[in-house]
C-alpha cells in the first residue's frame, strides 16, 4: 500500500448525500483486516499461570492474515490491515518489551514490519508506557501510528490520520482508490493518561474530531474513510447518553466504515444481542458496517466492502460483509513471526520464576464473585501502604484510609481457567501478574460516604436481580465483565442480589458505624477507576490527593517476603444478605470444587459444568 501526500491539487469535492447516479465503473471490493485490543498477547501465553494459552496469540493471527490476504489477491480485491489500539500493553512480555531499547531491531518494531500493517489506531493503554516510548516506536516503523483527537502541543512521529492509494485491479482502465483513515481515543484516556500526557497534549472530545477529520480527508482526495474507533458501547441503550458511544460516532456523514474495541466485546456475533441500532448479525451500527474483534488476540475482523463510483467520481458503500476469524488451537502460528518474539518470551519466562515471597496458604480467585478472598485482601493492603506514606504529610492523612480490589483474574468472558491460584509455599513473580495483570498506576482519592455508596452500587451490577425460587439462576450478569466488581476494604456492607440494579448496598458502616453520605475518606484506587474505567464515576482532578506512575506490585513484593500478612486475609468487608434465602448457581473453574469448605456458610452444592467448562455451583445467599 502507498501513502498519499497531501496534495493540494488533487483536493476533491466534500462528500455530500446526493443520490448516487448512474455507475461509470464496476463494482470493486475493498476487504479491511483487523485486529484491535491485542494487549501485547504476541505468542499466546499466561504468563501469570505458566502455561500456554488457548490459541497463540498475534502469531496465529498472523496465519489469519495470510490466508485472507491469498483470498483477497485470488478474487481481486484490494486488502489492507489495520490495528484498532491497545497493542502496546497487557502482558508481563510488553512490560519486558517496554524497557528494552527502541530501534529497528525492537521485537516489537520488527513484528509489526513483518505483518505489514497499514495503519494503526491507538487505544488509551497504549500511552501507559508513555509517550516518549509510544513515539519512539513510531519513528522506528514504516507504519502510521494514528490518533486524530490527541491535540499535541509538542512534536511526534504520530500521524492525525492517513490516506492509502490502492490501484484498482478489477476495473479495465488503471485507477486508484485513495482509502482516508482516522483514528480516536475514548475521553476518559485524558484522565487515565494524565501523567503520560502532561507537557504533550490532551484528548478532544471524539465526535466533533471525526466530523472534522472526515471532512478534512475527503478535501484530500480520500474516496472512502474508514474510523477506527478505540470504544464501544457502554450499554444497550447507551448511544444518546455517553460521548464514547460508538454508535454516535457511526452516524457522522462520510464515515463509511467503523473497527470498534475497547470494551473487548465482539460484533458481529452475540455480545450486543439487544443493542439499540446494532445488527449483530450482519455487523452494522445504523448503516455503517463495523467490525469489532475480541481482544488478546482472539479474532481476526475481515470487513469486505462492494463499492460503486457515480459519474461524479464519488465512491459508495452498496454492500458489506462482516466476519470474524476466530484465532482458536486448531490455527498455527506463523513460524516467522515466533521466532522474532522467541528470545524475549523466553527471558520473560525465565525471569517470572524467580521467587519472590511465601505462603502458608493457598491463595486462590475462585470464589472473588461471592466473598472476598485473600488475594483481593493483599491486593487492597499493598495500595493502602503506599498511599499512607505518600499522603503522610497532608492534612487528609487523619481520614479513614480505605482502598479497592477489583475481581480480576476471575473466570468470566476469559474462562474456566482465567482464575489465580497459588498453592502453600513459594509464591513467584509470575504470580504477581495474577494479582495484578494490569498494573495502572496507583490514586489517592478524597470521597465522601456517597461516593462509596455510589461505587459499591455499581460494583454490585455485575449480580443477576435473582428472584425467589428458581434455584438455578445465574448469579453473574454475563453483560458486565467480572473485573468491574470491585471490593472497598476498610467498611463493612452486605450485598442483595434480589434488589433493582441501585438498591443493593445496604448496613455500609465503618469502625462498627454507619457511614454518612458526607462523611470523608481517603481512597487508595487505580488510575483507571479514578478515570471512570468500567464505566464507573469520573473524579475532578481536586479529589486527587496522590498519583503515581508507580503500581502497587513492590509494596506487594514487601509483603509477601515478610510473611506477615494473617491479619491482612482474616479481612471480610462484605457478605450477602437476603430478605429471604435465595439459591443461584455460581460457575467457578473445576479446580474450585476443592475449596467448597471455604465458602460453606452459602451451603455449596456441585451440579456439573456448562458447556464452556466451568463448573456449576449452587450457594444459597
Amino acid at each position: 500500500m502507498r501513502y498519499a501526500q497531501e496534495d493540494p491539487d488533487e483536493i476533491s469535492a466534500l462528500f455530500d448525500e446526493q443520490p448516487v447516479a448512474q455507475m461509470s465503473v464496476p463494482a470493486v471490493s475493498l476487504r479491511i483486516l483487523a485486529t484491535t485490543d491485542v494487549h501485547m498477547q504476541l505468542v499466546g501465553y499466561d504468563y501469570a499461570l505458566a502455561r500456554p494459552a488457548a490459541h497463540t496469540g498475534l502469531c496465529g493471527i498472523a496465519t489469519l492474515i495470510a490466508q485472507a490476504r491469498r483470498e483477497a489477491e485470488a478474487k481481486g480485491m484490494m486488502a489492507i490491515l489495520v490495528d484498532n489500539g491497545d497493542f502496546l500493553q497487557g502482558t508481563a512480555l510488553g512490560d519486558h518489551l517496554a524497557h528494552m531499547p527502541v530501534t529497528t531491531d525492537h521485537p516489537i518494531v520488527r513484528g509489526l514490519q513483518y505483518l505489514r500493517y497499514d495503519a494503526m489506531g491507538l487505544g488509551n493503554h497504549d500511552l501507559d508506557h508513555g509517550m516518549e516510548y509510544l513515539n519512539r516506536i513510531a519513528r522506528c516503523v514504516t507504519t502510521p501510528l494514528i490518533c486524530s483527537n490527541l491535540a499535541l502541543s509538542a512534536p511526534t512521529a504520530l500521524r492525525s490520520s492517513v490516506i492509502l492509494t490502492c490501484p484498482l485491479t478489477q476495473i479495465p482502465k488503471e485507477q486508484t482508490l485513495r482509502v482516508g483513515i482516522l483514528s480516536v481515543l475514548p475521553q476518559e484516556t485524558s484522565f487515565l493518561n494524565a501523567q503520560q500526557l502532561a507537557g504533550w497534549g490532551c484528548v478532544t472530545p471524539a465526535a466533533q474530531c471525526v466530523t472534522d477529520a472526515a471532512q478534512e480527508l475527503r478535501r484530500n482526495g480520500a474516496d472512502v474513510v474508514i474510523l477506527l474507533a478505540h470504544m464501544g458501547m457502554e450499554g444497550p441503550d447507551t448511544a444518546d447518553t455517553h460521548q464514547d458511544d460508538l454508535r454516535r460516532l457511526a452516524r457522522i456523514p462520510g464515515i463509511d466504515a467503523i473497527v470498534g474495541g475497547h470494551t473487548h466485546l465482539r460484533l458481529p456475533g452475540q455480545d450486543h444481542l439487544g443493542y439499540a441500532d446494532v445488527d449483530v448479525q450482519t455487523g452494522s451500527l445504523g448503516n455503517c458496517p463495523t467490525a469489532m474483534a475480541g481482544v488478546e488476540a482472539s479474532d481476526l475482523a475481515v470487513l469486505d466492502l462492494t463499492l460503486l463510483q457515480a459519474d461524479t467520481g464519488q465512491w459508495r458503500v452498496q454492500s458489506h460483509q462482516t466476519q470474524l476469524r476466530p484465532n482458536g488451537p486448531q490455527v498455527p502460528p506463523d513460524p516467522a513471526l515466533a521466532a522474532i518474539f522467541a528470545p524475549e518470551h523466553a527471558a520473560v519466562r525465565s525471569k517470572l520464576k524467580q521467587p519472590c515471597g511465601h505462603s502458608s496458604r493457598a491463595i486462590h480467585t475462585y470464589f472473588s464473585l461471592a466473598m472476598p478472598t485473600a488475594a483481593s485482601a493483599l491486593v487492597a493492603h499493598a495500595k493502602r501502604l503506599v498511599v499512607a506514606e505518600a499522603i503522610a504529610n497532608l492534612p487528609e492523612s487523619s481520614l479513614p484510609l480505605l482502598a479497592t480490589a477489583a475481581a480480576h483474574t476471575a473466570g468470566g468472558r476469559g474462562g474456566p481457567q482465567h482464575y489465580l491460584h497459588i498453592r502453600p509455599g513459594v509464591i513467584h513473580r509470575r504470580h504477581l501478574a495474577g494479582f495484578n495483570p494490569y498494573p495502572n498506576n496507583i490514586c489517592a482519592l478524597k470521597v465522601t460516604g456517597a461516593d462509596l455508596h455510589i461505587w459499591l452500587e455499581h460494583a454490585a451490577e455485575v449480580f443477576h436481580q435473582l428472584l425467589p425460587d428458581s434455584p438455578d439462576q445465574p448469579l453473574l450478569n454475563d453483560e458486565r465483565a467480572t473485573y468491574r466488581f470491585d471490593t472497598i476494604y476498610g467498611l463493612t456492607y452486605t450485598i442483595d442480589p434480589s434488589q433493582p440494579i441501585g438498591q443493593r448496598i445496604n448496613n455500609m458502616c465503618h469502625a462498627g458505624r454507619p457511614v454518612a453520605p458526607g462523611q470523608p475518606f481517603v481512597l487508595a484506587t487505580s488510575g483507571f477507576r479514578a478515570g471512570g474505567g468500567g464505566g464507573g464515576t469520573v473524579f475532578n482532578l481536586d479529589k486527587i490527593l496522590y498519583r503515581d506512575m508507580k503500581n502497587q506490585l513492590s509494596s506487594l513484593t514487601a509483603i509477601l517476603k515478610q510473611n506477615d500478612y494473617a491479619d491482612v486475609l482474616a479481612e471480610t468487608p462484605w457478605r450477602f444478605a437476603c430478605a429471604r434465602p435465595i439459591r443461584t448457581i455460581l460457575h467457578s473453574s473445576p479446580d474450585a470444587l476443592g475449596f467448597l469448605d471455604e465458602i460453606e456458610h452459602l451451603s455449596p452444592e456441585p451440579c456439573g459444568t456448562d458447556s464452556r467448562g466451568f463448573a456449576r455451583i449452587r450457594l444459597t445467599l
